[in-house]
């Protein structure tokens, strides 16, 4: 047991996974959900934990807000070829905790601890569990990396955090960590998403002259975007001319759409957008006619959340996490089936009522996720990893 519960903790937070791009000179988040959950993570730790100390540990130095924060002391490593597999192995992190004695070092994307001192506590964050359950939506190397260090790396965690129940069923299932360790701590929602009033400006500078449904997220398979234009083609079929409108950065294996002859007919009323604004996401949030989620896996679904906010009605996969994200606030569908998502948009489209009844549940339902929960939430883990014994991190 460590020497005085009491004191303040000197905690590290692994940042590498919250990767970083560059536009218009402006820092900004590459790499959606898990970005942000970083990224927000350490920002509300850093502004209403005054006790503790913090670490922000990476590879190369960082370049967003957070590293700026007066209350955070950065380490950047210096920057290696090989840094992917120094990262898996935790190279370069026993080094750091060792000389900054910290007491916990939290890697909030799975990997990082296999070298670490049994005397400092390891939190890790489980975002999804798709490499194992999925692993046709991944590079090969990121499957092997998963497959033979993840095992290893959760069992010498105090605490695993995971942002949904389904995400903890997942980790118990498959012999990964035992139900006692996991910790289940929502994600939360930026509080610039919100309802806004529609500006001309936008709507000139963006040209949208037609009812939209939106979707928000990183391009790859896994997320199902080839159904939502089967939905928009059906939706045209049956008199309802909206564009679809998709943003997000060009993941692993993207095919576009629009380099495929078979979505001709669709190339005039499909938009794909991989650099938007924070401030002019919002406005797309708040103009989208729905918004349509059929990811065949989510850890969590950001998103989702975020649209309901800004007043979208969501229509989102009857799979994994979503329906214990989105609750009563949203229709659900089955991910393999475009007739299942075309009936729930008809529903909206064809009853008021309906449409504002899930607007006002939306909004309701996603002011219960901040970020701020999030943080105090963390930091109780943090303090219970710090205290379980070394019995206990038998596995």
């Amino acid at each position: 047991m460590k020497e005085t519960r009491s004191r303040p903790l000197r905690i590290g937070i692994v940042t590498d996974s919250l990767l970083e791009r560059s536009i218009g000179g402006e820092a900004r988040i590459a790499n959606g959900g898990v970005g942000v959950y970083i990224s927000e993570l350490a920002h509300h730790l850093l502004e209403t934990d005054h006790k503790n100390e913090y670490f922000l540990i990476r590879f190369g130095r960082g370049l967003l807000d957070i590293y700026r924060h007066p209350r955070a002391r950065n380490i950047f490593l210096p920057w290696t070829k090989g840094r992917g597999a120094l990262e898996v192995l935790g190279v370069g992190y026993s080094r750091v905790a060792q000389e900054n004695r910290l007491d916990l070092v939290h890697f909030p994307n799975l990997f990082g601890g296999q070298l670490l001192s049994p005397a400092i506590r390891q939190v890790a964050t489980v975002q999804d569990l798709t490499p194992f359950l999925f692993p046709n939506l991944h590079p090969r190397v990121r499957v092997a990396a998963t497959r033979l260090f993840a095992r290893r790396a959760l069992r010498r965690c105090a605490r695993v955090i995971v942002p949904s129940q389904a995400t903890a069923k997942d980790l118990v299932d498959g012999g990964l960590a035992p139900a006692s360790r996991c910790v289940r701590i929502p994600h939360g929602v930026n509080p610039a998403f919100k309802r806004i009033s529609k500006t001309q400006e936008f709507a000139t500078r963006h040209k949208l002259d037609r009812p939209f449904i939106l979707n928000v997220g990183v391009l790859e398979p896994r997320k199902n975007h080839l159904l939502l234009l089967e939905v928009l083609r059906q939706l045209h079929r049956r008199g309802f001319h909206l564009e679809l409108i998709i943003i997000g950065r060009p993941g692993w294996r993207w095919k576009d759409p629009l380099a495929m002859q078979s979505y001709r007919d669709l190339w005039p009323w499909v938009r794909i957008l991989a650099d938007v604004s924070d401030s002019d996401l919002v406005e797309y949030y708040n103009r989208a006619e729905m918004f349509i989620y059929p990811s065949f896996y989510e850890g969590f679904g950001l998103p989702l959340l975020e649209a309901m906010a800004c007043g979208a009605p969501v229509i989102a996969s009857n799979s994994s996490s979503l329906p214990e994200v989105g609750g009563p606030a949203a229709l659900y569908a089955d991910p393999k089936s475009p007739d299942e998502f075309v009936a729930q948009a008809l529903r909206i489209l064809g009853d008021s009522e309906l449409r504002q009844h899930l607007v006002a549940t939306g909004i309701r339902h996603s002011s219960q996720f901040t970020w701020q929960a999030t943080a105090r939430a963390t930091l109780a883990a943090y303090q219970s990893a710090y205290e379980s014994s070394a019995a206990s991190l038998k596995f």
